[in-house]
């Protein structure tokens, strides 16, 4: 037996506490691992790159996945949803010097409910069925990723993805094979992606690419992927080495001329089913409707020319909101793959900034979309000027009695509330057709205004966006002036601002499409933003009242609950205008004119700024707010002597 002295006993002891915190915490360590471990399987993390598998052997696309490159090339056998493990769906991903391929086998619970018809490629609804989906960022910048999407039939549909929630638009098409086999269990997809149309950066022989692959089970009523994020800046990067240098026209991968080709032989303008056909709304509409021309000035108004591109340039990168976008790109790389077609910057009347993207310049011709529903505004404005409307206060119906035909309540609303969107008159972006469609392609549309407005609840209590409010506007500005609307246009604004040629699109019927059919060039835009940034001023004529400048771009008190949603964005509406609040300005608040597609119109009276970007897509968002975030903090840190 050993005997241990005090200072013995005690180091023993010692020892032990020591191991035993150590066993403690080893367990830990243990556990928080174990953790970690089952962590990541339910929420996947990606890999910083992976090199795949390139194939030399030629690829037959059949559905078949019978050739042997198939078996070295399983890029995933689990998919994800919601952090949860999905092991129905294996996708397997090869590439060689020209092409990208993706193959896709799919099990489901019955095949006999797989959708069978057959559709013309491009076709949106097949969104409804199951399908699977192959995207790629070929730039590898977080900006724009390309989707391939094959359903259970064998149908194509492509288009881009714009972050940060991975909204899908259709300006880009490219030609691409696929195929698909049904089999006992499930479907086999395979695609078969050129090279030729994507824009790419090259680095020596080595490119960085990014993908996703998506599949929508359509029977089990869920959307997985992998990797699992809606972010195209989280998607898997992967290196290819030694692939063909292609030539692409534009960094956005969109072909304008081409697109209009399709849609001009996709549509007929003469019926409401007609025109529907040719898809969503497009920068091209203004060739394809009819559309009256808005005479411009003899001399039109020229701005100075002071470029400071490089000075532009970084303080728009200086933003959070460009650096939230996250990517690695300049800012003009940036304008381009956000599917810009031009962007400009004046200060005061001279010109800092200008620059075009993807094949537009300054002589094209750049359609408005719902940047009209301002001019609209002021033309209201001009109206009432000339004494042909009395005041914004009128009751519509007393240009319009045959609303109360329809429903006496028609009688509550004012012109006011038309402008502020607040009229109460229903309105529905859901089902078909719905109040979006029938506002933007009938063929007639002072009778569908008439046959469709209805009344869903007491004016100025609520603001929505409703594309009849324009509409009324519009057949009120016919009456009460005598002359179409492009015609007051041009005799009470574009002359007196100094505008050039331009036109407004029209329906069958000789209609205005008030709500967002002004085709016009940059530099109109620019003559219209410095005109309500002077005031409604242009040399030493006032074209429009300086009181409805104010009262129609800058902010009116407005009931609890009117419009939160946009107050939560620092962003307010007044008439036809949107606007950002800056502290303590009365008449100083940031205001534009915002259209579908990610057309822009801003001022900054506080630092005498016009901002204007056109786009034939939002590009880096998909809602309407984050342009306007980054023009107002490019505004806010605009220095006046740089």
């Amino acid at each position: 037996m050993i005997l241990l002295t005090t200072e013995h006993q005690t180091n023993y002891f010692r020892k032990q506490i020591f191991l035993r915190m150590l066993y403690k915490l080893l367990l830990i360590i243990f556990l928080i691992i174990i953790t970690l471990c089952s962590c990541s399987q339910k929420n996947p993390t990606v890999k910083d790159e992976i090199i795949p598998y390139k194939t030399q052997n030629f690829i037959t696309i059949d559905g078949i996945l019978n050739e042997p490159v198939w078996q070295k090339t399983l890029f995933a056998d689990e998919f994800y949803d919601e952090g949860d493990t999905y092991t129905n769906t294996k996708a397997f991903f090869t590439y060689d010097a020209g092409n990208l391929y993706a193959a896709f086998k799919c099990n489901v619970k019955d095949t006999l409910l797989l959708h069978k018809d057959r559709f013309e490629k491009d076709y949106e609804p097949i969104l409804e069925n199951e399908w699977v989906a192959f995207c790629v960022d070929t730039y590898n910048d977080g900006i724009t990723a390309y989707a391939f999407i094959v359903d259970a039939a064998g149908n194509q549909l492509d288009g881009a993805l714009n972050p940060p929630s991975r909204d899908l638009s259709f300006s880009f098409s490219s030609n691409w094979t696929s195929a698909i086999k049904t089999e006992h269990d499930g479907y086999i997809v395979e695609m078969k992606i050129p090279l030729d149309n994507l824009p790419i950066i090259w680095d020596k022989d080595n490119v960085e690419m990014a993908l996703q692959l998506i599949r929508h089970d359509k029977q089990n009523n869920r959307m997985v992927q992998t990797p699992l994020t809606k972010n195209i800046s989280q998607f898997q990067k992967i290196i290819l080495q030694e692939i063909d240098q292609t030539h692409p026209k534009n960094l956005s991968g969109v072909n304008i001329s081409e697109r209009l080709a399709y849609k001009k032989s996709k549509i007929d303008v003469t019926t409401f089913m007609g025109r529907c056909q040719g898809g969503d709304a497009s920068v091209m509409d203004y060739l394809i409707f009819k559309k009256r021309d808005i005479n411009g000035a003899d001399n039109s108004r020229e701005f100075h020319f002071k470029p400071e591109n490089g000075y532009i340039s970084k303080a728009f990168e200086n933003t959070e909101a460009f650096k939230n976008i996250n990517t690695n790109v300049d800012f003009e790389t940036m304008l381009e793959r956000a599917q810009t077609s031009a962007f400009m910057v004046l200060r005061n009347d001279t010109i800092i900034y200008e620059n075009y993207f993807n094949g537009f310049n300054k002589d094209s011709i750049f359609t408005s979309f719902s940047v009209a529903k301002s001019f609209v505004s002021t033309l209201v404005g001009l109206a009432i000027s000339d004494g042909y409307i009395k005041s914004e206060n009128d009751k519509i119906t007393t240009y319009l009695p045959e609303l109360l035909e329809k429903d006496t309540r028609f009688s509550d609303i004012t012109i006011k509330d038309l402008l502020s969107m607040s009229s109460g008159i229903a309105y529905s972006e859901d089902g078909f057709p719905s109040d979006d469609d029938i506002t933007y392609v009938s063929p007639n549309l002072r009778k569908a205004t008439f046959e469709n407005v209805r009344i869903a609840e007491q004016p100025g209590k609520h603001w929505l966006y409703n594309n009849y409010n324009p509409l009324l506007l519009g057949i009120i500005l016919e009456k009460t002036t005598g002359k179409s609307v492009s015609k007051y246009t041009e005799e009470k604004l574009w002359l007196k601002m100094g505008g050039s040629n331009a036109s407004w699109s029209l329906d069958e019927h000789g209609f205005e499409k008030m709500e967002s059919g002004i085709n016009c060039s940059v530099y109109d835009y620019a003559r219209f933003a410095v005109l309500l940034l002077n005031n409604g001023k242009y040399k030493d004529t006032q074209v429009i009242s300086e009181t409805w400048v104010n009262n129609a771009t800058q902010p009116q008190k407005r009931p609890q609950g009117y419009y939160d949603y946009l107050l939560e964005n620092n962003v307010y509406y007044n008439y036809f205008w949107w606007g950002k609040f800056r502290d303590n300005q009365e008449y100083g608040n940031d205001f534009f004119g915002l259209g579908n597609k990610g057309e822009y119109v801003y001022v900054c009276p506080q630092k005498k700024l016009t901002i204007i970007r056109l786009g034939f897509e939002y590009g880096f968002t998909p809602g309407p707010f984050s342009w306007p975030e980054m023009f107002f903090q490019f505004a806010t840190d605009f220095k006046t002597s740089y």
